[in-house]
């Protein structure tokens, strides 16, 4: 660490010092106090609201070592050099990317104690010598940042964060405390992120409220092409902007579509293969290079751009929490941006379809089972493919992993750190001398019959272990090794999870994996319906999403479509930049506009109808255990009190009443409505 930190006990010294900023934000300084006291923590703070302070900070001050999970490569390498760029030299990280002589030198590291931070990738936890290492460290803190991706019932779930409990009670005695940081996170899902660390923390929550974002629904009549619409929409807005869908197909297409209208834009989604060409997508919008980025959900974390003025949903999102996460990629500069969901009746059809085409049916969890009882045997490793097995049963990854997290919980299988099972190796050298690591196995590994025969094509590295007597990570990180020297060009091909398959794989419940995946499909189903629930309601759209994440919020924004008519028109006749509004940061907005009324009873005696279905709907939230707007807002009430719908078909035409809600409460309503039919 710098000199002029080292001293240094208080958090605001190094603040100012270390990170250039004159004064801590909303709750950090709390956070800091809390963690530096040894407390469990969890912090959720909106986008954008500087998290990695929160743990950073403390990591310079206490004696020992605070480790980092993290989800994505990119984006620990990225936190690591802007730490070294601010003379923290300190700090390291470790993935399955890393080199073994880079491996070698950190574990060095570790044992000298010379570590204040160590960023991980959860999966990093199967390296036995990793963490053989780490129960001898003094670990002052384990810090887990999108910790929101433990918790099967949250977006964005990762199957490998579930090991993190056993992570966190397999270091020092007693467990190091824990910091737990996420932008969004409802009130079950906080529950489950400390029922899934095993721990109790102390929670601190900011306002979810995002002042200078102007939210509008715009609604597609049929007449209407989206991509048209999208098209005005970007004429208009002025600044860079993010595009989010829902596939890649739809990314690719789109940005071709507006390529040709004339537009700077990319497409981003996570099929893209070429690492230099992820990060070049990246950089070029960062920097302003591309205006536009058409992407799928894998844009976006890490993305540090302060002057995104617009996020536009061409899809419907797959839950609030994904869409709001998404959305505060938006003005974290404080000025205006405008976050716009495009709407068309078939979206909600589509991503039910999606969401049940991902649940794995008994036939596929089979499949699953053969394929790893049919390896190797009993005992021995088979090396699985996930990307390949989930498209030959045409699933995502996420359910396929959770399959095998499953599998491992029961004793059935074991898991270990994933390698590369084909490569292809250009010789440039033949001095393996001068090699730090493995000069003996690379010298083997050169003079090998298979390994000359398939140099310039792709080797199976499979083969090539049983004919050297090597095992497959070892020979990945000889060629490593063989590359960083300037030996070898070296291509890496088949992400594998090498398993080790036991007995107890014949006793599994086939049972208790799908009543596992129903209720995941069901909790997905209900995030779609919240969505759903968000574009028709008639209600302010901040206080929709500021009550989802339960916060209190019963003001007027007049900063959305519907408090606010000009919202409602962006991408007709009117430009979003001719909205007079404040444009400095951490104010009110005033837009000094017509608000919108609200829904209003039509006949007085209609209010005995609203007065009974606000008793019904309590009574239901109070059985689901679940916050009252959840069931209805009262603007759909209202609807149905004036409307006093006698069918199902009647039901369809209130706003606010979608399929699913009419499948769940449908009859309920009818009831109460058929008992006032003379008032009518």
């Amino acid at each position: 660490m710098d000199r002029k930190t080292s001293n240094t006990k208080d958090p605001l010294t190094i603040l100012t010092t270390v990170f250039n900023h004159s004064s801590f934000r909303s709750n950090q300084r709390e956070i800091i106090n809390n963690v530096l006291t040894s407390r469990n923590t969890l912090a959720i703070l909106p986008t954008g609201a500087g998290k990695s302070i929160c743990f950073q900070i403390p990591a310079l001050i206490s004696d020992g070592l605070t480790i980092v999970v993290s989800p994505l490569i990119a984006l620990m390498k990225d936190q690591v050099d802007n730490l070294k760029k601010k003379g923290v030299l300190e700090v390291a990280y470790i993935n399955s990317m890393l080199d073994s002589s880079s491996k070698e030198r950190i574990y060095e590291q570790l044992k000298e104690s010379e570590l204040k931070m160590l960023y991980v990738a959860p999966e990093t936890f199967v390296d036995n010598k990793l963490m053989s290492i780490l129960k001898s460290c003094n670990i002052s803190l384990i810090a887990i940042d999108e910790v929101h991706c433990i918790s099967v019932w949250g977006h964005n779930f990762r199957p490998d964060y579930l090991r993190l409990q056993g992570v966190i009670k397999a270091l020092n005695n007693p467990p190091p405390p824990v910091l737990g940081l996420t932008a969004t996170a409802t009130n079950t899902v906080e529950e489950d992120i400390q029922k899934q660390l095993g721990i109790s923390c102390d929670v601190f929550k900011d306002s979810f409220d995002r002042k200078n974002l102007l939210f509008s629904v715009l609604t597609l009549k049929s007449a209407i092409r989206k991509e048209e619409l999208l098209k005005t929409l970007l004429t208009q807005l002025k600044g860079s902007a993010i595009v989010y869908v829902n596939f890649t197909r739809t990314a690719e297409e789109l940005a071709e579509y507006l390529a040709g209208e004339g537009f700077s834009v990319s497409h981003y989604h996570g099929q893209i293969a070429d690492k230099e060409e992820r990060r070049r997508i990246q950089n070029d919008f960062i920097s302003g290079k591309t205006r536009i980025v058409v992407a799928t959900n894998a844009f976006g974390m890490g993305i540090d751009k302060e002057d995104i003025r617009a996020i536009i949903h061409y899809n419907l999102p797959k839950s609030i929490e994904n869409y709001y996460q998404e959305v505060g990629r938006a003005g974290r500069d404080g000025k205006i941006a405008n976050c716009i969901l495009l709407y068309s009746k078939g979206d909600e059809r589509k991503l039910r379809i999606l969401i049940k085409r991902n649940t794995p049916s008994a036939k596929q969890i089979k499949a699953v089972l053969d394929l790893l009882t049919r390896g190797q045997g009993m005992g021995k490793l088979s090396y699985v493919n996930v990307k390949r097995v989930a498209n030959d049963l045409k699933l995502n990854e996420v359910p396929i992993r959770l399959i095998l997290h499953h599998l491992e919980r029961l004793g059935a299988i074991k898991t270990y750190f994933r390698i590369y099972r084909r490569a292809v190796v250009r010789m440039q050298d033949a001095d393996v001398e001068s090699l730090n690591y493995y000069p003996r196995e690379a010298e083997e590994i050169i003079r090998n019959a298979y390994f000359k025969r398939y140099l310039n094509s792709w080797l199976d590295l499979e083969v090539l272990s049983s004919s050297v007597k090597i095992s497959i990570p070892k020979i990945n990180n000889v060629l490593r090794e063989l590359k960083i020297a300037g030996i070898i060009e070296l291509e890496e091909r088949d992400f594998c999870t090498p398993i080790k398959v036991n007995s107890d794989i014949k006793d599994v419940d086939m049972v208790e994996l799908l009543e596992i995946f129903r209720r995941l499909e069901e909790s997905n189903l209900k995030k779609v319906e919240n969505v759903v629930e968000y574009v028709e309601s008639e209600e302010c759209k901040r206080k929709f999403i500021l009550n989802y994440f339960g916060e209190e919020y019963d003001g007027e924004c007049n900063a959305c479509s519907v408090c606010n008519p000009f919202l409602r028109h962006i991408g007709e006749d009117v430009e979003a930049g001719e909205i007079p509004v404040t444009d400095e940061g951490g104010k009110e907005i005033d837009l000094r506009l017509p608000v919108k009324r609200e829904a209003v009873i039509s006949e007085s005696g209609n209010l005995s109808v609203l007065e009974a279905l606000k008793k019904w709907r309590k009574n239901i939230a109070a059985e689901r255990n679940i916050p009252a707007y959840c069931v209805f807002h009262n603007s759909t009430l209202i609807g149905i009190a004036n409307q006093l719908p006698k069918t199902k078909e009647e039901l369809e035409g209130i706003k606010g009443i979608g399929e699913k809600k009419i499948e769940s409460y449908g009859e309920e309503i009818l009831k109460i409505t058929s008992g006032y039919k003379g008032e009518r």
